[in-house]
């Protein structure tokens, strides 16, 4: 039997998660960004693409299939377990006998030894993530939360720790590995399953049936959002990598985040409503509120203070980050609607229209970064936004007519927030520029960001009271 869930008690300990991670990760990567050059940065983020893409083959889709099936068996679940514990063993292996060619491939000799280190966490990690699954199944987000957030403060603790005392880039592998593997160890211990000595080869070809559509998504998914940072390691070296990948996770990870609090709060809860579409696209209509009503003033309004927000975060030698920022706070906006698509499509089982609309994203997405990559970091951001705008209605698009609305529906929806979110923004400029250029960063920046936030809060009180009290309704619930 499935465990009832809380819709709003996912949401506030998913929320509870994921804010504490991005803002450990904030103040680390503030901290980090004074001890260490933007090569490291780069150097890390090179190794990166292809960690990523190796946790797609360490998970293989088997995490949600656990997730979104209506019963489950004890044969399943040890199905899963093994599979997931092959899976690690061999992304791993394949981190580590590839390290070479991939040294080679970005003209980095260091990159091997970085990747060799980092081929560790994998098979240990992949021991825990049928214990996440089924805790995240089972509604104790107050668990993960709590598992999550101390893991992402002690892998923080030592990173710093290291880089303090002049380790260099190792710190920012310690900082990985330490979060990685001390998660895994908690989900096995706090999780009451255990696994037995057994494998079905036909329960594995029925996992296969839901998880080899999202898979293949998630690997088309992967080429087309690490594509920027290959092209651009490689063409432009790990300076311009480091200048991009960390406005890149400045901007987009902290939104990537809050999308991630409603995929994965919302996705069990959706299965388990998969055959109300009315409903489903009733809630999912809400949710794109609520998100626009937060992330639409945070971009915008970072946007338009992009140059002291840069110097005031990172420091004057990450200047030229600004450039960057101001092309993927727009783009941290759409991306903050469209990635919420998956949880919809995959509640209702549309994983092949998923890896289908992955495939036609990845084409622009890929064809944006070639374009950009003529002029610089900034170019690639430039062309990534304009690529983002035609993804975001396509899948946008595709997923609402699935649940019964349009993008007329969800434009209504969103235009009166979006649009105070706009003029707050607009203001910002304009002050910057007729009276307030010559004051310095720091007390710019206090005095724009509590104004920005006024006008704003003006602003949506008068145009969009209805979503207010929607986030407050949510925010009150028990």
């Amino acid at each position: 039997m499935r465990k009832p869930s809380s819709a709003v008690s996912n949401v506030q300990w998913a929320a509870t998660s994921q804010i504490g991670r991005v803002g450990i990760q904030l103040v680390s990567l503030v901290i980090l960004a004074r001890l260490l050059p933007a090569s490291d940065f780069g150097l890390l983020a090179m190794a990166n693409i292809v960690t990523n893409f190796a946790m797609i083959i360490r998970d293989m889709g088997t995490g949600a299939a656990v997730i979104q099936r209506t019963t489950l068996s004890e044969e399943l679940l040890d199905t899963v377990f093994w599979s997931n514990a092959a899976f690690g063993v061999i992304a791993g292996t394949l981190v580590a006998l590839g390290s070479p060619l991939i040294a080679w491939a970005f003209r980095e000799p260091a990159l091997g030894s970085i990747l060799l280190l980092l081929a560790v966490a994998f098979p240990i990690g992949a021991l825990g993530t049928t214990q996440l699954s089924l805790l995240e199944r089972g509604g104790f987000f107050r668990t993960i939360a709590a598992v999550e957030i101390g893991s992402a403060l002690v892998g923080a603790a030592v990173g710093i720790f290291a880089a303090w005392h002049g380790v260099g880039i190792l710190s920012l592998i310690a900082q990985t590995l330490v979060t990685t593997i001390l998660s895994g160890c908690c989900y096995w211990m706090l999780s009451r399953w255990r696994p037995s000595l057994r494998w079905s080869k036909s329960e594995f070809a029925g996992l296969l049936h839901f998880s080899g559509n999202l898979v293949s998504f998630n690997i088309i998914n992967y080429f087309s959002r690490n594509a920027d940072a290959m092209i651009i390691g490689r063409v432009l070296g790990p300076l311009e990598l480091g200048l991009y990948n960390m406005a890149y996770r400045i901007m987009l990870f902290p939104l990537q985040n809050l999308t991630s609090v409603v995929n994965r709060a919302f996705f069990p809860i959706f299965s388990g409503k998969q055959e109300d579409k009315a409903a489903i696209g009733r809630n999912y209509l809400k949710l794109l509120r609520l998100i626009n009503l937060l992330t639409a003033p945070l971009m915008l309004g970072i946007w338009a203070v992009r140059d002291p927000f840069v110097l005031v975060i990172l420091g004057p030698s990450w200047k030229d980050a600004a450039g960057i920022v101001a092309w993927l706070a727009p783009t941290g906006y759409l991306q903050s609607l469209a990635s919420t698509s998956g949880a919809i499509l995959m509640a209702l089982g549309k994983t092949k229209l998923l890896r289908n609309l992955g495939v036609v994203c990845a084409f622009l997405y890929l064809s944006s970064f070639v374009i950009g990559a003529r002029y610089g970091a900034v170019g690639v951001a430039q062309a990534y936004f304009f690529a983002n705008i035609l993804t975001a209605a396509i899948n946008l698009g595709a997923t609402l007519l699935r649940v019964e609305l349009t993008l007329v529906d969800l434009v209504r929806s969103l235009a009166r927030p979006f649009l105070s979110a706009f003029i707050m923004a607009a203001v910002l400029i304009v002050a910057q520029n007729m009276g307030l250029s010559q004051v310095a960063p720091i007390p710019l920046l206090a005095i724009l960001v509590p104004a920005g936030s006024i006008i704003y809060a003006l602003l949506i009180a008068v145009l969009a009271r209805h979503d207010v009290r929607e986030l407050v309704m949510l925010l009150a619930r028990k």
